[in-house]
This record gives C-alpha cells, sequence and structure tokens, in this order.
C-alpha cells in the first residue's frame, strides 16, 4: 500500500472530515496520532510529511474545509 492510500484511509478512519476545521489543537493531537501510527503501520514520518505537503496539521485541516464547505461527507 502507498503512504497517499494509507493517509487517505486514515483521514477517514479518524473522521477528519467530521471534525470543526477551526480547531487547530485537534488538527494538531490527530497529526502526532497519525505520524506514529504511520511509524507502525512501516512508514517513515518524512513519508507521511511528504504526503501531506510538509504539514500534516494544514493538510487534515484543509481536507476538512474542502468537504464541509462542500457539505459532503465522502471521500474528496
Amino acid at each position: 500500500m502507498k503512504i497517499t492510500e494509507w493517509l487517505e484511509d486514515s483521514i477517514h478512519f479518524h473522521g477528519v472530515i467530521a471534525t470543526q476545521a477551526d480547531d487547530e489543537i485537534d488538527f494538531a493531537m490527530l497529526a502526532g496520532a497519525l505520524r506514529a501510527e504511520a511509524q507502525y503501520a512501516g512508514f517513515s514520518v518524512e513519508a507521511l510529511e511528504a504526503a501531506c505537503g510538509g504539514d500534516i496539521p494544514a493538510h487534515l485541516m484543509a481536507h476538512a474545509h474542502v468537504v464541509n464547505l462542500d457539505g459532503r461527507w465522502g471521500r474528496i
């Protein structure tokens, strides 16, 4: 499995799309959990950061913003 596929699955598993998109603390905590889970799944933190464009919390927030503004609860 590629890191991008794993990341997309993890975003949906953790309910990022249902998280308030303006709560930076929640996204920072979620990013920490994703780092640990990525390592457990065999991915490096660097690979996760690269898949997120260099900023894991910002990537998660952007994902939530797109879904919340669009009004959909599915994949982007």
